[in-house]
């Protein structure tokens, strides 16, 4: 049981998992072709729902400072809501809707609603580590944002292995 009281286990790998979690948003170019065939339109046009959630990631972030300096549970909570939201009404989209109203419907799921789940997501770990660390602040925060990058790593083979065979599997039906 000593280990769960450690602080770097307590805090810092959550952290990192969470991160890990939301940093899957590399990952929309692993597929974006598929869902551009399966959508009808342009792999162009469906790269768009990435750059939408980057920068509501960002806006997020930005102006959701002050909620996650104030309420941090509630911040998280809203955080989980908008990346499940967004996950769910892509795939939702993906699976019912073809042409621009799938289009559409992505760039607000994915692109706007996901954004802000993962900008509000982002900064919830950061903050509760710069509170729970307070000399080392720069190394608690760089193990959890690495998960951002170490998303892609991970997720895209599994990606790959599972979810690309699939999709492919439902072009081909249709």
């Amino acid at each position: 049981m000593k280990s769960l009281s450690n602080k770097w286990t307590r805090a810092a790998i959550p952290a990192l998992l969470i991160h890990c979690s939301i940093g899957t948003v590399y990952c929309w170019s692993t597929f974006k072709e598929a869902i551009a065939t399966k959508i009808g339109m342009s792999s162009f046009a469906v790269g768009w729902a990435f750059s939408l959630a980057i920068f509501f990631l960002g806006m997020s972030a930005a102006f959701a400072g002050k909620m996650v300096e104030k309420d941090i549970h509630k911040s998280s909570l809203i955080a989980c809501i908008c990346f499940t939201l967004g996950m769910i009404g892509t795939g939702l989209s993906i699976q019912f809707l073809t042409g621009w109203a799938a289009l559409i419907a992505i760039f607000i799921c994915y692109g706007c609603i996901m954004g802000i789940g993962l900008g509000v997501g982002y900064l919830t770990p950061v903050k509760t580590l710069m509170l729970w660390f307070d000399k080392q602040k720069g190394l608690a925060t760089g193990i959890s944002i690495m998960g951002f990058g170490l998303a892609k790593a991970i997720a895209t083979p599994i990606m790959e292995l599972f979810g690309l065979k699939r999709m492919k599997d439902v072009i081909n039906l249709k």
